[in-house]
């Protein structure tokens, strides 16, 4: 069966190469539970297409061609688009901020009153209102167009790249995990119980490296580490989670026991390259469990994102580091300590 994830789909292809925080944000009560290619050419303007303004621009980055699509609700609509990736985007007038996602044709204000209690109002920004919304186990943030006629389910970025959704929810009530584990309980043992991927040669340094294969940081951090998996100088064991189940609608919980229901050995490839859909429907009797597992200890250790990366020191210690490395010798060389 052939699967379009819009919202992550959306993600991998504008996230700005300088983004202030390398990681995907967990969420409220998260369960914490297809790759980006190499960056491509230069972003090519649409012919007929209006000039987009700082938002969309620091957003797309490059190797995106763009196509408007007139108006929706108050909202300047449009494409970005690659060969293999679709954004559907939304932007106010004033084109200082851009919204990524699905329209909802219902009126902001009736979508808020039937959420009732289970709706969180978010701080307004510039104008444009929205709510977190928890539906069932997944969480959705919404937005009201500025009619108010219709809602986007989705993203907020500001013109500078910065994810305004991340910071208007990490202060949600709920937000810092009940159970936490101390950096002492965490040992080699712990580590090796987690369910993952190995790539690497088991000699070499090596760390634990907590992604949620939906998330855009995951994936550069996977891109820019492999070189040095693939030169024997790296050995990770890739354990997939589901933190963005609030952004795409459950498909980071979709695609992560996808991910499991491949081996060890074939797990890291198959989500290196595109393959997780071929497992999607079909995944195996474990693979539920492993993901609660999973979730269950990366809540232990209050994990604020992915990718996470987590190894014992020669001392017997955590070593953590949150992000993308991208001084990778000096990665490297820690990882060594």
């Amino acid at each position: 069966m052939l699967r379009f994830y819009p919202l992550a789909l959306a993600v991998t292809l504008v996230a700005p190469t300088f983004a202030w925080a390398q990681q995907c944000a967990v969420s409220t009560d998260s369960k914490t539970g297809s790759p980006a290619t190499a960056v491509p050419p230069p972003l090519v303007q649409h012919e007929n297409t209006p000039d987009t303004g700082d938002a969309l621009k620091h957003l797309t980055g490059s190797g995106a061609q763009l196509s408007g699509q007139g108006q929706f609700h108050g909202f300047e609509t449009g494409v970005a688009y690659t060969p293999d990736r679709v954004f559907v985007y939304f932007m106010p007038k004033d084109r200082k901020s851009v919204l990524g996602g699905t329209a909802i044709p219902v009126p902001y204000d009736t979508l808020r009153s039937l959420s009732g209690k289970r709706a969180t109002d978010l701080e307004p920004w510039q104008g444009i209102r929205g709510m977190f919304l928890q539906n069932g186990t997944h969480f959705q943030v919404i937005y009201a167009t500025p009619d108010a006629q219709a809602a986007i389910a989705g993203s907020l970025w500001d013109a500078s790249g910065r994810d305004i959704t991340r910071q208007q929810i990490q202060h949600i009530p709920g937000a810092v995990p009940t159970v936490h584990m101390d950096n002492a309980q965490i040992t080699q043992t712990a580590l090796a119980a987690l369910h993952g991927g190995d790539v690497g040669l088991a000699s070499a340094p090596s760390a634990v490296m907590l992604i949620d294969p939906q998330c855009m940081y995951s994936i550069r951090a996977a891109q820019n580490l492999m070189p040095l998996v693939q030169s024997g100088k790296l050995h990770l064991k890739v354990v997939p989670l589901s933190v963005l189940d609030y952004e795409d609608r459950g498909e980071s919980t979709l695609n992560a026991k996808a991910m499991l229901s491949y081996s060890p050995q074939e797990m890291v490839r198959a989500w290196i390259d595109g393959h997780l859909h071929e497992r999607a429907d079909s995944p195996s009797a474990e693979a539920t469990e492993q993901l609660e597992s999973n979730g269950a200890f990366a809540k232990s250790i209050s994990l604020k994102g992915t990718p996470t990366f987590l190894w014992i020191k020669k001392d017997g210690s955590l070593g953590r580091f949150e992000g993308n490395p991208t001084d990778k010798e000096s990665f490297v060389r820690e990882l060594s300590q």
